[in-house]
């Protein structure tokens, strides 16, 4: 089963890759990188953010979320589990939660 959040969380990187973050006051250390790819973010959900130049047809500008899919444990003898986390394209340091598998 997967489980939607959107919440912020706080995340260490290293080399551009998360290797830990914060979610509700729990650190999860990054067993493994599962997966890397990107999203474009609904158009409709930012189109009234500001104005951006069309530029052949696409949004010249046009938000992403660069996406991980990390397999990540809360200690030692924590199971470990599968969560999506993300960092929008114009402000990479805000990190969020976007879905947890169990």
């Amino acid at each position: 089963m997967v489980r939607r959040y959107d919440e912020t969380i706080e995340t260490r990187t290293a080399r551009g890759t998360p290797d830990a973050f914060v979610w509700r006051g729990r650190l999860y250390v990054v067993r493994g990188v599962l997966d890397h790819w990107r999203e474009r973010r609904a158009w409709w959900r930012t189109a009234l953010d500001e104005p951006l130049p069309a530029q052949g047809g696409v949004l010249d500008g046009a938000r992403e979320l660069h996406v991980w899919r990390v397999e990540a444990s809360a200690g030692r003898l924590a199971a470990a589990g599968v969560y999506d986390i993300a960092a929008e394209d114009r402000v990479p340091s805000a990190w969020r939660l976007l879905r947890v598998a169990d």
